[in-house]
């Protein structure tokens, strides 16, 4: 993870939205022994940190997911879309993704 990303994560005045596949996709990375942090520390630190907020699927992200991206990049760009209409200003992704980089749908942080 970039420095910029570190920082941005770090400040506690902005906001983090976790869209609930990323919870999901946590759960199963460390069931593959892929990531050495246990699932429930991660989201217990989540939980326990006030700027991040857990996003639920819901229809109006479902509506907004890209079909040209895979179902999970499809259903984080999805709710990064529907928060920023929401919010009336551009939501930024924190990730490495290269299929969602590429994308150019929306502003990536990395």
């Amino acid at each position: 993870m970039s420095a910029q990303a570190r920082t941005i994560l770090s400040d506690p005045a902005n906001l983090i939205v976790v869209p609930s596949i990323v919870i999901l996709e946590i759960k199963y990375l460390y069931r593959r022994k892929r990531i050495p942090l246990p699932f429930e520390d991660g989201v217990g630190h989540m939980e326990a940190t006030p700027n991040v907020l857990f996003y639920p699927l819901e229809l109006s992200v479902v509506s907004l997911a890209p079909a040209s991206l895979d179902i999970h990049d499809a259903i984080i760009v999805g709710t990064a879309l529907h928060l920023s209409n929401e919010l009336n200003q551009p939501v930024s992704l924190v990730t490495a993704d290269r299929t969602i980089c590429d994308s150019g749908l929306v502003p990536v942080i990395w």
